[in-house]
């Protein structure tokens, strides 16, 4: 399953896309990490918000930044 967190400008509320192999969390400029924990709790598992604080915050965390569109997608880094 691949774990996405998307920065988006024009993002006014945070939201999750739930897939069946992709899991997309999308915020806005304005919004942190306790804004994606309100819109993952109850949807997410606790490894699967792990690794979502893991792309938000871990510099020592293998990622990858792919810009579409208007996002910056966020994701892990495949070695």
């Amino acid at each position: 399953m691949e774990i996405f967190l998307a920065i988006n400008e024009f993002c006014l509320s945070p939201f999750v896309s739930l897939q069946v192999q992709q899991i997309k969390v999308t915020i806005g400029l304005g919004h942190d990490f306790d804004d994606i924990l309100e819109v993952t709790a109850g949807r997410l598992t606790n490894e699967q918000i792990a690794h979502l604080y893991k792309l938000w915050s871990d510099d020592s965390f293998p990622r990858t930044f792919t810009r579409v569109g208007d996002e910056l997608l966020i994701s892990e880094r495949k070695i």
